[in-house]
């Protein structure tokens, strides 16, 4: 497309295709951002109205997830909308979080950039107060979680006619609602979140458009465009998910998504039948009115006329209010007859529960089904041992696919462009953009396991006689989940293991070995102490600053000036001999 296409193109208002992908978005986004349904107040105005698309969501509660009864008043109508709760918001966060810690603990992947400048960028806090990862760990996992068909563009902050210096780049997250035309035809059309502009973006360029008041049309804001990245490449790639038959992503979530709104209707029912039907009431004996003796009606005095020639009339009783029978109050004292003393004058009658006990467990069974699609049920302390680890291989499969798509497609294609945005080279003449090789290792593994389930594998690592280099590298995954914010810890604990090849032998299996000399038994017990001294003494900094033949040569120094024990004394003499 041209530039004069594309602004008629934009000017037709034509309805974007994206009515499958919005669905998409609105489903899920409706539990994992915690909507609540517009409703009327006793006093005026409208509760929860100023969400974003509260509009598309309010049709979803009217006409699906909190449709009408037909027999249900605009009364009971409104007030179902009113006890409305995000329940299902947190099992979506929980496994929302739990992903994140999975994938993005430090020491699961290596980015390293060989141009220090573009490295020392990408780990700034450069990119909406985070650095690159930070992004995608506190923002961008969740809208993908949320939002599959919508789309992350890398674009500079600024159009090239202000931009000095170095490049600043924005990883633009567009929600699909906001999508015009999508990058698959070969330019990507766009609205900025708050419909102010629109952006075209093709292999080359990007063009950034903004509405002309007087008429209403968009138009060019600058005839220099926005920026000419030419790249060869869209910019951008959908955020993404699982990819349906029908050419469109779902949610890695989506499965929850069905019970989750089968849990909303269900809870909405609860609330109503605990409402009408689980309230005690009370039966009464009859107790006529001694004022009106029963007949509802007294004789007041009233003016004289046609109807009341003898100035009186009959009204109701200010006694009983006309019912004929009065109310039994605290401490009043009424009279009945001999036969009817041994009856009850007040009753309490409980209603049959039965319903609302099967609507509770219906829905608290729904609730464990969503904790099912999502995972969760594993982190369940009631389990047996063979259900968990069923559950743990799922968990792990699960976070394995996202991560994937999270490394190989957007974090990798994400930093390809920074780079290619940040460096430029000269073709015949013509200034391009640069492009180089980098370390990048995304995660291999994630410690879903609790720290005590590793240190009983370890054990049983142990009483197995498996090969050391597998005890070795359990070791290393209890101590990345155990201590996985603890920096000094870490390094300590991989100095370990590459300067003491029998550390992960106990004590009485040591005591069986003929090959090992006391001295490196001695050093084995010791190194832990001495880091422990090393970190009193020089402080944490030296240990995180420092690299490991430094740490070493320290070790040693210190080690030398310990006293050798008498073992290893005779150790030595046995080999004089």
């Amino acid at each position: 497309m041209n530039l004069s296409e594309v602004l008629t193109f934009i000017n037709e208002n034509k309805t974007p295709d994206t009515q499958k992908e919005v669905g998409v978005f609105l489903s899920i986004s409706l539990h994992t951002k915690g909507v609540r349904p517009k409703f009327k107040p006793e006093d005026g105005g409208e509760m929860f109205g100023n969400q974003d698309f509260i509009e598309d969501y309010q049709q979803l509660f009217d006409s699906y997830l909190l449709a009408r009864h037909p027999r249900e008043d605009k009364k009971t109508r409104n007030w179902r909308l009113s006890q409305y709760k995000p329940f299902t918001r947190d099992p979506f966060l929980q496994i929302t979080d739990i992903i994140k810690g999975a994938i993005f603990q430090d020491g699961q992947y290596t980015i390293q950039l060989p141009n220090k400048n573009d490295d020392q960028y990408i780990w700034s806090k450069s990119f909406e107060s985070f650095d690159v990862i930070g992004l995608f760990s506190n923002k961008i996992l969740s809208l993908m979680l949320e939002d599959p068909n919508g789309y992350l563009v890398r674009m500079p902050s600024k159009p090239s006619y202000e931009t000095e210096g170095e490049v600043e780049i924005t990883l633009h997250y567009v929600c699909i609602k906001d999508v015009i035309q999508k990058p698959s035809t070969g330019d990507f059309i766009f609205y900025s979140k708050d419909r102010k502009f629109i952006y075209w973006v093709n292999s080359n360029v990007i063009i950034r458009f903004v509405k002309e008041e007087k008429t209403g049309k968009w138009k060019l804001e600058n005839e220099n465009g926005y920026y000419a990245h030419l790249l060869g490449r869209i910019p951008a790639d959908i955020l993404g998910g699982r990819y349906e038959t029908d050419g469109f992503y779902s949610s890695f979530l989506n499965k929850a998504v069905p019970i989750a709104d089968e849990y909303v209707s269900n809870y909405s029912a609860k609330q109503m039948i605990d409402k009408e039907a689980s309230h005690p009431y009370i039966q009464q004996m009859n107790i006529e009115c001694h004022e009106c003796d029963g007949t509802g009606k007294t004789q007041v005095s009233c003016p004289i006329d046609e109807l009341h020639p003898h100035g009186y009339k009959l009204d109701h009783c200010p006694k009983c209010k006309g019912k004929k029978y009065i109310s039994i109050n605290p401490a009043d004292r009424f009279e009945v007859s001999k036969d009817d003393m041994d009856k009850p004058a007040i009753r309490i009658i409980n209603p049959d529960v039965t319903l609302n006990t099967y609507h509770k467990e219906n829905t608290d069974d729904l609730f464990q089904k969503i904790l099912d699609a999502l995972h969760l049920t594993m982190i369940r302390e009631a389990q047996s041992g063979s259900a968990k680890a069923i559950d743990q291989e799922k968990l792990y499969q699960f976070i394995s696919g996202i991560s994937n798509h999270i490394f190989d497609n957007l974090i990798y294609n994400s930093i390809k462009d920074i780079i290619g945005y940040r460096n430029v080279r000269v073709s015949n003449g013509f200034t391009l953009p640069a492009d180089y090789e980098f370390t990048f290792v995304k995660p291999q593994q994630f410690n879903i396991k609790t720290a005590m389930d590793l240190l009983n594998e370890i054990n049983e690592t142990q009483t197995a006689s498996l090969p050391l280099f597998i005890r070795r590298k359990m070791i290393g995954e209890f101590v990345d989940k155990r201590f996985s914010s603890d920096d000094v810890m870490q390094k300590k604990s991989k100095f370990i293991s590459l300067n003491d090849p029998i550390f992960a032998y106990s004590t009485a299996e040591l005591a069986q070995m003929q090959t090992v000399s006391s001295e490196q038994i001695q050093y084995s017990q010791m190194l832990p102490m001495i880091l422990d001294e090393i970190e009193n003494e020089m402080g944490q900094k030296y240990i995180l600053d420092n690299n490991f033949d430094e740490i070493k040569a320290k070790v040693d120094q210190i080690f030398s000036t310990k006293p050798v024990s008498n073992s290893i004394k005779k150790d030595k003499e046995a080999g004089i001999q």
